[in-house]
């Protein structure tokens, strides 16, 4: 079977899949687009060092952060490991519900050709902004106005499909492709998830995060797409103290698990939810 756990950022996803791997002796698929990534670390919130050690964890540190690596990309690589493991348990575990949805269900990619180097150069990121925001102002509000690349590719991806990023995303089809796929998700109260949030942020600059930035930024580019992620995006601002970053982590933080909630309660369906990973630990326990 397929188990996958969905839910916000800080909500308790990875306990529960590590909990449940033990018990369905499951292997655990990551779907989180930054957790894919070798050199991102602390700002990910990774399984712990031991954990990804174990032998089963998948498509955790699978690119360095200077690789391509995309949705359709993930879909291939992910389907083709589960029709190898189809007889066994699987644990479906991350925040990016579109590489979910992509995988599961039945979504093709239609090919585009490159884009372009000089495609809309002759334009501001202001004027990309708002050309964008009349589009689809909900990948605008994403993706900001500074961060031309990402504005660039959301443009040339309405030119060549004549879609939005957010229309394409709505798009997909609700066909499962797999039996047997059942779909957990966690929703705690605001409050506690927020307090989690915070205690996050503050645990991951106890650590180390802002050397972890830094180091990168100084054999990186920081305008990479895969260093677009919370927690390091927001250090490429040389105008706010390490305290002002912190709470603007926490924020960014927030809303980004505001976004998760509603593509997953959109997106999906037959989901069953619950407040707390225990309460959905004992529900799987009762019922496989």
């Amino acid at each position: 079977m397929i188990f996958c756990i969905l839910g916000p950022t800080c909500s308790g996803k990875s306990a529960v899949a590590e909990e449940l791997s033990n018990y369905l002796n499951a292997k655990i698929v990551n779907f989180d687009a930054f957790q894919v990534y070798k050199e991102l670390e602390i700002g990910t919130a990774k399984p712990t060092k031991e954990e990804l050690e174990s032998g089963k964890y998948y498509f955790y540190n699978i690119r360095h952060i200077d690789e391509i690596y995309d949705v359709s990309q993930y879909q291939k690589e992910v389907r083709s490991f589960l029709d190898e493991h189809i007889n066994e348990n699987i644990i479906m575990v991350g925040g990016t519900g579109l590489y979910l949805k992509a995988t599961l269900f039945d979504y093709r990619f239609e090919e585009e050709k490159p884009m372009p180097l000089d495609f809309l150069s002759d334009k501001t990121n202001e004027e990309l902004f708002e050309e964008l925001n009349i589009i689809d102002p909900l990948d605008a509000s994403k993706i900001g106005v500074n961060n031309r690349k990402r504005l660039l590719r959301a443009l040339y991806i309405f030119k060549e499909h004549k879609q939005s990023k957010t229309d394409i995303t709505n798009n997909l089809k609700d066909n499962l492709l797999y039996k047997n796929v059942v779909f957990l998700a966690l929703n705690p109260d605001r409050d506690s998830l927020y307090n989690s949030i915070n205690k996050r942020v503050d645990i991951m600059f106890k650590n180390g995060l802002e050397d972890e930035v830094h180091n990168l930024y100084s054999f990186y580019d920081s305008n990479l797409r895969s260093l677009q992620a919370i927690g390091y995006k927001e250090f490429n601002n040389s105008d706010l103290s390490s305290e002002e970053i912190k709470e603007l982590i926490k924020k960014n933080t927030r809303n980004y698990a505001k976004r998760q909630m509603t593509f997953f309660k959109h997106q999906f369906k037959d989901v069953k939810w619950f407040e707390s990973g225990e309460e959905a630990i004992k529900y799987v326990k009762t019922n496989y």
